[in-house]
């Protein structure tokens, strides 16, 4: 009785196969294959890439590591690395940013030598000694661009006061002098 139930629903499963399956015809029919031209894609163009200075830190301290950017590296497509955080090979080395990740660039003004930053209040979240070595990451990453001497922080448009390494507020211009004791040997 067994294996006449097993064939039963052996039969069943073939009935239910062949009847969902593609009819089977007597000829041979040709198929139509459209050839659709495909662009292929540009080798990426390593030659054009360039090594830039991107400060972050490493123990209390602030280092510098260079990444490949492509053109234009001016002030803002170097902070806007800056701000997309560690790469993966840098945070294995141990290196961290203290700029907050919700941090966004809004605008990047040039006024003479002198970068006016415009980043999202995102960037306040930060307090004390990160924030001192968040705003040292950016001076110092932005004044190592060609043209640009000083730095000026606006928050959401409005201007700001950012921390010094002594803990007094600064309003005016900022450049690499100001931060230079925070840079690792």
């Amino acid at each position: 009785m067994r294996g006449f139930a097993h064939f039963i629903r052996l039969a069943l499963m073939g009935v239910a196969l062949t009847a969902c399956g593609v009819p089977i015809d007597d000829l041979p029919e040709p198929v139509e294959i459209e050839l659709v031209e495909t662009p292929i894609a540009e080798p990426s163009v390593t030659e054009d890439l360039q090594a830039v200075p991107i400060y972050l830190v490493e123990e209390g301290s602030i280092t510098s590591v260079t990444r490949d950017l492509p053109p234009p590296r001016d002030a803002a497509s170097v902070l806007e690395s800056l701000l997309e955080g560690t790469t993966e090979p840098e945070e294995r080395t141990g290196l961290r940013t203290s700029i907050p990740a919700e941090t966004m660039l809004l605008g990047v003004e040039m006024d003479g030598r002198t970068a006016h930053i415009d980043l999202s209040r995102d960037f306040a979240a930060v307090g004390g000694d990160e924030e001192v070595l968040a705003v040292a990451q950016i001076v110092l990453t932005v004044t190592d661009v060609d043209g640009v001497d000083g730095v000026l922080f606006y928050l959401e448009g409005i201007p700001t006061d950012v921390p010094l390494p002594n803990g007094a507020l600064a309003d005016r211009p900022l450049g690499r002098a100001e931060y230079t004791s925070l840079v690792s040997p």
